[in-house]
């Protein structure tokens, strides 16, 4: 099992202190170490980013962790008392080998369609 650690980008200090208040351990990602793959990012590679700049986003992609109730509890909370927005992922086997830019853009994607979908199921009952 891969040590517990949280990839955060975009985060104010306040938020990233209210983090490591929770226990977490953080592992910040900026255009110095953004180029490599989130396997490296974890492994502590500093990959410069190349490219278009990243953008505002605030992201948290917790490693180490089993997708269990723990976990579902922890981000609710995150949610709640600390940080309100931030996209939240997971490390998977497909994603670890994944480029920093392209998980944002992978993650920003999702984001739109669960808001899509979201309007559209609203939608729907409103009809009703």
């Amino acid at each position: 099992m891969a040590e517990k650690k949280v990839l955060v980008y975009g985060l104010s200090e306040e938020e990233k202190e209210k983090l490591r208040g929770e226990g977490l351990t953080l592992h910040e990602i900026h255009q110095g170490n953004a180029g490599g793959t989130l396997g490296e990012l974890i492994e502590n590679k500093e990959i410069p980013h190349e490219g278009a700049p990243l953008g505002v986003v605030r992201i948290m992609i917790f490693c180490g962790y089993e997708p269990d109730d723990h976990l579902k509890e922890l981000i609710s909370r995150i949610r709640r008392e600390h940080i309100f927005g931030a996209i939240m992922a997971l490390i998977t086997k497909t994603n670890i080998a994944w480029r920093f830019d392209y998980m944002i853009e992978h993650l920003l994607e999702e984001r739109e369609e669960n808001k899509q979908i979201e309007e559209e199921r609203r939608a729907k009952y409103q009809e009703k």
